[in-house]
């Protein structure tokens, strides 16, 4: 047991750490010239939208590729999905970042949460594909 929770506990800190990182790319403001510097658009966390959708796609092409025979509690399964890429992505700060932009447009806190949820269910999709072919 000890093992398992060992496993989850250095995945979930590489994969945040890793996340962390990323997020220093979100200083650049690169997204600027596309979505403008004012709105509700300017609010969304596009770089963490990003590392959601490339955790996503990689976990799942995980399970379908190299993890599919493994056992749900198997050591590397737990490292690599639940702790990795359930550090790595972050879902629940996407929604909190929902509550700023709700406050300038409740249509594009709407629109944002549902892209965010139709976007996830593509990079699975994908990330399952990617696997079979």
């Amino acid at each position: 047991m000890a093992a398992l929770l060992g496993a989850v506990a250095i995945g979930g800190a590489a994969g945040t750490l890793l996340r962390d990182l990323a997020l220093k790319l979100d200083t650049t403001s690169w997204y600027i010239s596309v979505v403008g510097a004012h709105g509700w658009a300017s609010r969304v966390p596009w770089v963490l939208a990003l590392i959601n959708l490339l955790g996503v796609y990689f976990a799942t092409f995980a399970l379908r590729g190299p993890l599919v025979r493994h056992d749900p509690n198997n050591v590397t399964r737990l490292f690599v999905i639940t702790g990795f890429f359930g550090g790595f992505t972050s879902y629940s700060s996407l929604y909190v970042a929902l509550g700023a932009i709700w406050h300038i447009s409740a249509s594009g806190a709407l629109l944002t949460a549902l892209l965010a949820v139709l976007s996830g269910i593509l990079a699975a999709w994908l990330g399952a594909r990617s696997w079979s072919q």
